[in-house]
């Protein structure tokens, strides 16, 4: 027990100076752990601690390997709840090979286990006051000492590890009260009664002015004469020696250049034996807040001013809904009285509702669904001028003496924290103002009519881009939206007519009053012909034009069917006189060249000649019967067909023909197709004629598709023939229908097959409609109009 002793008290002897040097925990922890080790006679060792719930303090480790004090500090970052748990049942051991350990930490006992190979290992858990912690020595044979050794050295290393962890903790706090002393923006004193500074810290050399502390500290009663005024400290004095300490005591002090500053003391008494011996505590300079606290004191001032001056109702509510301030617009507005408001709660009853529910009172309340129930039918919305702001409308029967239209809006106030302290309302009288909105609304609606149901495109364009367009202009060029316009109505014209458009907005622009343009649009499905005119009107402080532009594809359509119409009228007027003038000497010329015929008989060498004289002859009285039956506007006698057979008939009696041998014929007949009243041989020579002229244009080699079709909303019957021949261009196509018009070579066509088969519809009251491009063949459609049977 004696040696025991000895051996502890050599321990206490050994640790002091490591102890006295003040080192970091860790770094005197391995100094505590290599001592001990040295001590015993142990080859490594480790020392931890942890505070309670885990958080790690000390951890130094001394002669083991690398990985295994790695291991080691790894482990004891990361403790049970509470690590002490684990080695109290461990107990004060020493391990040795094959042994092990059942602490209930498994990383702690494999990590025995892998450290006892070949070695022996001492634990010893320290039970300290402000946590827990271990201590570790390894050995090459197993540590011989007596019994409760083990746990009375633990003892001795738990007090030296508290006391290098309380050391630390004490040079912290005062490194901390330090940097505090020496880094606050604040004066921080400590002063005699009698009026010497005794110590003050950098910021309070700076706020009085002085160049250093020494200088300050050496002014005699350089405290009392911090006071602008002397009796100011004397009044100081009794007040924080009747408490005991003041708090935010405002004074005036003056720097040593004379200047006043207004500070703030918060400080105690010190004392010694019920003594006192002088103050001590915080400054602060509230020189800029008081300043700051003017300066708002003179904004409210003038805040208040302007409200009272605005043409704008305006009233202001605490947080208990009493009226702080109620302005002339607002006693103006609703013939209540200042006097009779201010401090009360009836801003409610001023508006006529119930109590507590001006808009106002319920935007400080915050209550979104008393918000919407009570103002939801009134037009209420959120203000963009604050997200937390409201707006509504109401029509108020009478106030004031007369009914009122007003707009009010509500928003609460806040102070710098952001906690509410009161809301206010503003209220506008909308009256004449919606009276001249339902006019103009009533106006506006007159003219957007006008201009919607007006069937000219009506486009607006202010040198930038379009700006409006109605309707009818929207469905003429195939828009959807105005933005899809483009930026310049140039960009809506067909490239053959740009050049044409720019020389005519010149004229417009020019203000020369140029005529109506005439060009061509362009849509999704293709061109169409258009007729603009412009004018220029004020928009917006500046000039735009006013485009009216006219859809005149059917107009342009039904003049060419009228011009073609007249041309193909006089061509027959004229074909009938020629066919009668010359009908009379073809009949004598045939009469001659037969008796010729006879005369000479079939030996002669001139009869070859005569026969073609006869042939010719003929010929020509084929072309003057076209022309005759082309012209004649007789009316013969009309019966019910039916078209699909009459079309069948056709096809039947030309399938042979060696035009067609080759040519794939489709029919497409409808099989409810009506009657058509009309002359059956002039519709069949229609049929023929386009049956004829489709299998020469595929050169007799291709695809004719014929279809018929009944179409009851129009009461019209249509048959469509459509080819895969090479189609026609712009020019051919409009001229297909004029007489003596051909694409033939010379010698093969007259001209008059699709003439006469035009003039033949139309004196059915039908029309021939037509369809082709350059390689995409040719479509006619036959349309005739139909009766109810």
């Amino acid at each position: 027990m004696v040696r025991h002793l000895v051996e502890l008290n050599r321990f206490f002897e050994e640790f002091r100076p490591i102890l006295a040097r003040g080192a970091p925990p860790n770094r005197q922890g391995r100094a505590i752990i290599s001592t001990l080790g040295g001590l015993l006679g142990a080859n490594g060792g480790a020392v931890s601690a942890w505070e309670r719930g885990g958080n790690l303090v000390m951890m130094a480790t001394w002669g083991l390997p690398p990985a295994e004090a790695r291991r080691l500090r790894t482990m004891a970052q990361a403790p049970p709840g509470c690590p002490g748990e684990p080695l109290g049942r461990v107990g004060w051991v020493s391990v040795g090979p094959g042994e092990a350990v059942e602490s209930g930490w498994p990383q702690f006992d494999r990590l025995v286990q892998d450290l006892i190979t070949g070695q022996w290992l001492a634990l010893w858990p320290l039970t300290r006051v402000g946590g827990s912690g271990l201590a570790l020595l390894r050995f090459k044979e197993r540590p011989a000492w007596g019994p409760g050794f083990a746990q009375a050295a633990a003892g001795v290393l738990a007090l030296t590890v508290d006391n290098v962890l309380l050391n630390a903790q004490v040079h912290a706090r005062q490194d901390d009260y330090s940097r505090i002393f020496a880094n606050s923006r604040d004066m921080i004193y400590l002063s005699s009664r009698d009026g010497r500074w005794v110590d003050v810290n950098p910021a309070g050399v700076e706020m009085l002015g002085y160049a250093s502390r020494e200088e300050l500290l050496a002014t005699p009663d350089s405290a009392q004469k911090a006071y602008l005024n002397p009796n100011d400290r004397k009044r100081f004095q009794a007040a924080i020696e009747k408490d005991g300490f003041v708090k935010d005591y405002e004074v005036t002090f003056v720097k040593k250049n004379g200047a006043p500053i207004e500070v703030a003391i918060t400080a105690s008494v010190r004392e010694q034996n019920s003594v006192v011996l002088g103050y001590e505590g915080i400054i602060k300079d509230i020189t800029a807040a008081k300043h700051s606290q003017e300066r708002i004191e003179q904004e409210r001032l003038l805040a208040a001013s302007i409200l009272e001056l605005v043409p704008v109702a305006i009233f202001v509510v605490d947080q208990h809904h009493k009226v702080l301030h109620w302005n002339k617009g607002c006693e103006e507005l609703t013939g209540w009285k200042r006097q009779d408001i201010l401090g009360t709660d009836k801003t409610w009853e001023v508006f006529g509702r119930p109590k507590g529910v001006s808009l106002a009172d319920v935007v400080l309340d915050g209550d979104l669904d008393k918000l919407r129930s009570i103002y939801g039918h009134e037009s209420l919305r959120r203000s963009t001028l604050s997200p937390d702001a409201w707006e509504a409308e109401h029509y108020f029967e009478d106030l004031g003496g007369r009914p009122k239209e007003l707009f009010f809006s509500a928003a609460p106030l806040r102070d710098a924290a952001g906690n509410v302290t009161g809301a206010v309302e503003a209220i506008i009288e909308t009256t004449d103002l919606k009276e001249l909105q339902r006019r103009l609304a009533q106006s506006e609606a007159l003219y957007r009519t006008l201009v919607e149901a007006n069937r000219e495109g009506i486009v607006l364009h202010d040198y930038n881009g379009f700006i409006f367009g109605n309707q009818a202009f929207l469905q003429m060029f195939g828009l959807n939206d105005i933005s899809q316009a483009g930026s310049d109505f140039l960009e809506l014209l067909a490239d053959s007519c740009r050049r044409g458009y720019l020389e005519w907005m010149r004229q417009v622009e020019s203000g020369e009053g140029a005529p109506v343009f005439e060009g061509q649009g362009i849509r999704t499905d293709g061109v169409f012909d258009l007729e603009v005119t412009a004018t220029p009107c004020p928009y917006r402080g500046s000039t735009a034009l006013l485009f009216s532009t006219r859809d005149v594809t059917m107009r342009k359509a039904m003049e060419e069917q009228l011009i073609r119409s007249e041309r193909l009228a006089a061509t027959g007027k004229l074909a009938f006189d020629i066919a009668h003038e010359v009908n009379n000497p073809l009949g004598g010329i045939l009469t001659y060249a037969h008796l010729m015929q006879e005369d000479l008989g079939a030996t002669s060498e001139l009869t070859p000649t005569v026969d073609k004289i006869i042939k010719l002859t003929n010929r020509c009285k084929i072309i003057v019967r076209g022309l005759l039956d082309f012209a004649r506007q007789d009316t013969p006698e009309k019966e019910p067909m039916d078209l699909n057979r009459v079309l069948e008939e056709v096809v039947s009696l030309m399938e042979g023909h060696m035009i067609l041998r080759k040519v794939e014929l489709h029919r497409d007949l409808a099989p409810d197709l009506p009657m058509l009243w009309g002359q059956r041989a002039k519709v069949e020579q229609v049929f023929l004629n386009l049956i004829i002229n489709a299998a020469e244009a595929m050169e007799g080699q291709g695809r004719l598709e014929m279809t018929t079709r009944h179409h009851p909303k129009t009461r019209e019957v249509s048959i469509t023939f459509t080819d895969t021949g090479p189609g026609m261009d712009e020019e051919t196509a409009r001229r297909v229908f004029e007489p003596f018009f051909t694409t033939k070579p010379r010698g093969r066509g007259t001209g008059l097959g699709l003439a006469i088969s035009h003039g033949i519809v139309q004196q059915h009251g039908g029309r021939v409609e037509l369809n082709t491009r350059p390689g995409m063949g040719s479509t006619f459609r036959i349309i005739f109009p139909v009766g109810d049977s």
